[in-house]
């Protein structure tokens, strides 16, 4: 295993740590310190950091390493060292695209629900009530499901893409293509006669995974757009105390979204457009494993220091435990002499 494969994957291990704290810290917020008047909401985003948290275990468990060549963009599991047995391998690493595909429509539910919450319209937000709040999970699991088939079975390793990937996976990253798990869109396939034939299933595969997360970022922005422009009805008609909390929970989930669109989508589009173009990214494809290894990681962070009872909740705690760690070493710090003693001494 090259050094910059023990890099990727001390990088993800140290990601997937943080992401551990980070949605620790931030569940126990949700539970313990969220305002009365978060209602429902604070449920969606327990369900973001349950997500995350296995988002980060998956990833952990997978290890997956993105490798561009020429017409194809590769994830890649190495089975080396591996007793397990290879489908399993296949199930992981496809359930792995599923929780990519369906990141997008998690925040696009939250979206629906923050306008809902803004634009008093107590209909729609009682489907967010008791069970029925499972019936929001469909479209996630949707876009992950068509996520997981695409790759399993519009991207699943042929002889073709076995010979064509066979060289550079040893050359690039010393791995045997016959020892790995990987799937891969093939965009074109080299005819007898020498030219470039379109694998059309890559294609459509490529095609469905685009417009299922396009259709969820079309909910983010139409939503967004919609919950911004009301912002401004609530802060001027509501108490100032509620509309800063709705202020707070808006730019809050703003910039939870943008992080996976740009450490997990823009770095996989970028890499798919390399590969629509025939053109190598060689090592910096790797780069794509950190970004999306960093997304659980950093994803809590915007919720924490931005909705102020989050924040003041671990301000006090550190104070605390400041205050707590420095009680045994006051007994170090020299005592000032009263001006009474220092005057009688002279006397």
């Amino acid at each position: 295993m090259s050094n910059w494969e023990d890099i990727q994957h001390g990088f993800q291990i140290s990601a997937a740590g943080c992401a551990m704290v980070m949605h620790y810290i931030l569940i126990q917020l949700i539970i313990n310190h969220s305002p009365k008047s978060i209602g429902q909401y604070k449920y969606l985003m327990l369900l973001i950091s349950i997500f995350e948290i296995i988002y980060a275990v998956l990833d952990v468990i997978v290890q997956p390493i993105f490798h561009s060549f020429g017409a194809t963009f590769m994830l890649i599991v190495n089975l080396k060292n591996s007793h397990v047995i290879k489908k399993i391998w296949e199930v992981l690493a496809v359930t792995y695209c599923g929780f990519f595909g369906s990141s997008m429509a998690i925040f696009s539910i939250h979206y629906m629900y923050r306008y809902w919450v803004i634009s008093g319209n107590t209909k729609n937000l009682n489907w967010f009530k008791g069970k029925r709040v499972f019936i929001w999970l469909i479209g996630p699991f949707s876009n992950g499901l068509i996520w997981a088939l695409v790759g399993y079975f519009l991207c699943y390793p042929r002889k073709s893409s076995d010979d064509y990937l066979r060289e550079s996976v040893k050359e690039t990253l010393g791995l045997n293509i016959d020892r790995i798990v990987y799937f891969a869109p093939y965009f074109y396939e080299k005819s007898d006669s020498g030219q470039n034939d379109v694998y059309w299933p890559s294609f459509i595969g490529i095609s469905l995974d685009s417009l299922s997360i396009n259709i969820s970022l079309g909910f983010v922005i139409y939503y967004g757009t919609r919950c911004w422009r009301q912002m401004n009805t609530i802060i001027t008609s509501s108490s100032i105390m509620e509309g800063s909390l709705q202020n707070q929970l808006f730019y809050a989930l703003v910039a939870q979204t943008a992080i996976p669109i740009f450490l997990m989508h823009i770095p996989a589009l970028t890499m798919f457009m390399f590969s629509f173009f025939e053109l190598d990214a060689g090592h910096l494809s790797g780069i794509v494993s950190m970004t999306i290894a960093l997304f659980p990681a950093l994803d809590p962070i915007p919720t924490i220091l931005i909705i102020s009872s989050y924040r003041n909740a671990v301000k006090d705690y550190m104070s605390s435990t400041c205050r707590s760690l420095s009680k045994p070493f006051r007994c170090l710090i020299p005592k000032k002499k009263s001006a009474r003693t220092n005057t009688s001494s002279t006397h």
